[in-house]
């Protein structure tokens, strides 16, 4: 696409919004005044940010705000930290805020934030004259005023705000990176006893283990929960990544703190889904996914079979690291030198997997069995290791480097794990797009090791079945082939 020689400015308005319940006047919200604030302290508003003060800050017919969390979703470099920092300041110099709290999923990031604040102070008189101290020894970091507001920063962990009451606002920055309710659970409850108290959530957008940003946007887009404010600069699903509009929709301070050359050099170096979601603000399904998911799409063969396949079905099983979860997984290498992959069965415990896995095997019939000795499964190890060698120790397999105990250790993992990311890239797998495969799959990110990198689960969850696809797809590919006329004769 041309670049056009006009500049582009980026949308005042958010593309999904919470809408007033009245006109917004001075006197139906408290924006208008922290605008002025922003101009008074030298940091004017960017049109959205100010767009965005007026309809958060909304007012009842009663005087108490309308919402009490704030979801504000923006790419990334748009101005949150100036927005966040001018409504903080302005809580505590102009409406007596009696405790701040910053919260970060890095603590260095709340650190940064409540710096900002200081050097904004530091660098208005007016602000540096009702400064009490700052305070920076680790795990008491704040700053006073001298009428008693406080800003404190905390880390995004169960423990965060404990012990706390009396917030008046919290704000959390990277909102996605909450991958868990423990922090939300721990710091929102600290807002509780003051009437006119706010949450305030930044972020861009994330992917499918952002688990607190996806809930509290489909309340807020859905109206279960008429207390949440959302506003959301994002471009809308599935719009090309050179669109114009899209880049404007996302990047409201296009124009004016971001430039059209920045986002084309971003399109021109990022992978496409980290550019959808730090530049085009879009959920994603993974981020730093350790299987491409357009390629595993492609791979998908649901009308095929194992049927003919039997003796050269290699069989793995594999134990989610809470012990909550285990998977059978089958694959067998085709004639044209792909392999497909079966769920053979998954269980909700060990015990259910101890009590049925033998049985299981006796009637697959598989010409390899494997296992991941050095995770969760050795809670099974004498049972794994007896059906392992049931199951290798054959005719025919004498110079095969699999071990007959069926143990899948040290950088064999990193070799089953980055073989199936390869092959899946090559289209070189097949498989009938179960919806436990896939989840675990999508689920899979990587998990870097002096051997290369293997499958973790970003936020907790399970992967096993990825791993029991990865290491069942290594054996077939490594399992030494059966001569033809021996097949005829054991069909």
């Amino acid at each position: 696409m041309a670049t056009s020689s006009r500049k582009i400015y980026g949308f005042e308005k958010p593309r999904l919004w919470t809408p007033p319940l009245r006109p917004l006047t001075r006197r139906t919200s408290l924006g208008y005044e922290i605008a002025d604030f922003a101009a008074e302290i030298g940091s004017p508003f960017l049109p959205w940010q100010r767009w965005t003060a007026i309809h958060a800050m909304e007012l009842l017919p009663g005087g108490l705000p309308r919402f009490r969390t704030i979801l504000i979703l923006v790419a990334r470099q748009n101005g949150k930290s100036n927005l966040k920092r001018t409504i903080s300041l302005w809580q505590l110099y102009k409406r007596g805020a009696r405790l701040i709290i910053g919260i970060a999923q890095d603590v260095d990031l709340a650190r940064e934030q409540m710096d900002l604040c200081v050097e904004t102070i530091e660098d208005c008189p007016a602000l540096e004259a009702e400064l009490r101290g700052v305070r920076r020894v680790n795990g008491s970091e704040n700053f006073r005023l001298k009428g008693g507001g406080r800003y404190k920063i905390k880390a995004a962990n169960r423990r965060a705000g404990r012990g706390l009451a009396g917030v008046t606002e919290v704000n959390i920055d990277e909102l996605r990176e909450q991958t868990d309710w423990r922090a939300w659970g721990a710091v929102s409850k600290t807002t509780m006893a003051v009437a006119n108290a706010q949450i305030w959530a930044m972020s861009n957008a994330g992917d499918d283990s952002s688990v607190v940003l996806n809930q509290l946007r489909d309340a807020a887009l859905s109206g279960r929960d008429p207390s949440i404010f959302l506003a959301e600069y994002s471009a809308p699903d599935n719009c090309e990544l050179d669109d114009p509009k899209a880049w404007r929709q996302a990047n409201p301070a296009l124009g004016h703190l971001i430039t059209e050359q920045a986002i084309r050099s971003a399109m021109g170096t990022d992978p496409p889904a980290v550019f959808r979601t730090e530049v085009l603000c879009q959920r994603v399904d993974q981020l730093d996914g350790a299987i491409d998911l357009a390629a595993w799409n492609d791979c998908e063969d649901r009308a095929g079979t194992m049927d003919g396949l039997r003796n050269r079905i290699a069989a793995v099983f594999d134990v989610a690291e809470d012990g909550q979860h285990a998977s059978l997984l089958a694959a067998a290498k085709l004639d044209d030198g792909r392999v497909r992959i079966e769920v053979v069965k998954a269980w909700g415990s060990t015990d259910e997997a101890r009590t049925e896995l033998e049985d299981l095997l006796a009637r697959v019939k598989p010409a390899a069995f494997g296992w991941y000795s050095a995770g969760p499964g050795a809670a099974l190890a004498p049972l794994l290791r007896r059906l392992a060698l049931k199951y290798n120790k054959r005719p025919g397999k004498r110079d095969w480097k699999h071990p007959e105990t069926g143990e899948i250790t040290g950088g064999t993992v990193a070799e089953a794990c980055q073989g199936l990311a390869s092959l899946t890239l090559g289209r070189r797998i097949v498989h009938p797009a179960d919806p436990l495969l896939n989840a675990h799959i999508g689920g899979a990110t990587k998990l870097n090791a002096a051997d290369g990198w293997r499958f973790t689960r970003r936020g907790g969850g399970h992967a096993d079945a990825a791993y029991a696809a990865a290491g069942a797809v290594h054996i077939a590919l490594t399992m030494p082939e059966v001569k033809r006329a021996r097949l005829r004769m054991l069909g």
